[in-house]
């Protein structure tokens, strides 16, 4: 199964790429015209479907979306680790290696789950396979700004995601256009990059259908007004997210157990919930389990052995030594279907409302906003 190529008008690789092909005047993707700083905010969770069917509480945001009406495919898994490196990097899953929340380490053969530490298991410099857009705006004499929550000042993910760029720990949005201004101040030329995780969260807890949710959206639409009055005539924004959420019901959540037929063979589950990740002992045991866990789920799935994935580009182009890392099995769920693997999942997971990671538009899609002098 090949993935749909009608979501999203541009990829999310091509976003902060065309930022910096824009701040050295060059044309890009996006369309961007040159500018003397750009800056990308990511609204972790808002995609464009959750933000189409919630524009009446964003009324100043949805109208500057219809202004281009853009927006992108973070691609699969649509994920936070994966999308925010493929941002970050301009590149697929496939080349900066980054290829599921929770994915196996080929030679050590250990679990790492990208959102908390990797090392000593692996090396964030090196398990992050590729430069950063921050490194190569440094290239060109760019500095680089990134901003997030204090939790992830010193965490691997940010160091092998933001490499290149001074990341600085914020607690709101206000502080973090207040200290991209005074970046912006500083130099001639800047990339700066801001986040925003409150609404991803409380999608998560109460659901992406949840009043807590529309009243994170309408606080956010409320910031956002204070962000482009900020921009001078020659520098640009870029509002955006790394993926969409659907909401899940109690029924529709499959529990795996370690009795399962289903498990024989496996030796390790990642992925998430959306789109797990199976590791299994022998390869031979890869296409009887593929057989099986199609039968069982039927059309609430889409099941691929590892060779299939690549095949079909699900990560784009995968270089050689990233291939191992992903699992022998993926199963990428459809509708609002979610399978847990009951050893190892986190009671909070399982009480999870609001979910993302798999192949669908609606955790795929995501909106692209430009302001300043590009809106």
């Amino acid at each position: 199964m090949v993935l749909l190529s009608t979501v999203g008008s541009v990829r999310l690789a091509d976003v902060m790429s065309s930022c910096l092909a824009a701040l050295q005047g060059e044309s890009n993707p996006l369309d961007l015209s040159p500018v003397t700083k750009a800056a990308v905010l990511v609204v972790d969770g808002l995609g464009a479907a959750n933000l189409r069917e919630r524009a009446g509480h964003a009324r100043w945001l949805s109208g500057k979306w219809a202004s281009r009406s853009l927006s992108a495919d973070a691609g699969f898994p649509s994920t936070t680790a994966s999308a925010l490196t493929t941002l970050t990097t301009g590149v697929s899953p496939g080349r900066h290696g980054i290829v599921g929340y929770t994915i196996r380490d080929p030679a050590s053969q250990k679990m790492i789950n990208h959102l908390k530490e990797w090392s000593p298991t692996v090396d964030p410099a090196t398990w992050q396979r590729h430069p950063t857009l921050f490194e190569q705006a440094a290239t060109l004499g760019i500095p680089s700004l990134s901003q997030g929550e204090p939790r992830f000042a010193t965490s691997d993910f940010t160091r092998a995601v933001w490499r290149g760029a001074e990341f600085h720990a914020s607690g709101s949005l206000t502080e973090q256009f207040s200290r991209m201004r005074e970046f912006f101040d500083h130099n001639d030329r800047g990339l700066a990059y801001l986040y925003w995780p409150a609404l991803d969260r409380t999608g998560h807890g109460s659901g992406s259908e949840s009043d807590s949710w529309i009243h994170r959206l309408e606080e956010l639409d409320g910031w956002l007004r204070e962000l482009e009055p900020l921009l001078g005539s020659r520098e640009g924004a870029i509002v955006t997210a790394d993926h969409g959420m659907l909401d899940v019901a109690e029924e529709d959540k499959i529990l795996i157990d370690s009795s399962s037929s289903l498990l024989n063979g496996v030796v390790a589950w990642g992925g998430e919930p959306r789109a797990p990740q199976l590791y299994v002992e022998h390869s031979a045991m890869v296409g009887p389990l593929v057989s099986q866990w199609q039968e069982m789920l039927g059309e609430r799935a889409v099941v691929l052995s590892r060779d299939e994935v690549v095949a079909n580009g699900w990560l784009g182009d995968v270089e050689d030594d990233v291939v191992a890392r992903i699992g022998d099995i993926v199963l990428a769920t459809l509708g609002h279907t979610v399978i847990y693997h009951t050893p190892s999942a986190p009671v909070r997971s399982v009480a999870m409302v609001g979910h993302h990671g798999s192949i669908t538009a609606r955790e795929r899609e995501v909106p692209v906003i430009p302001l300043g002098a590009w809106g």
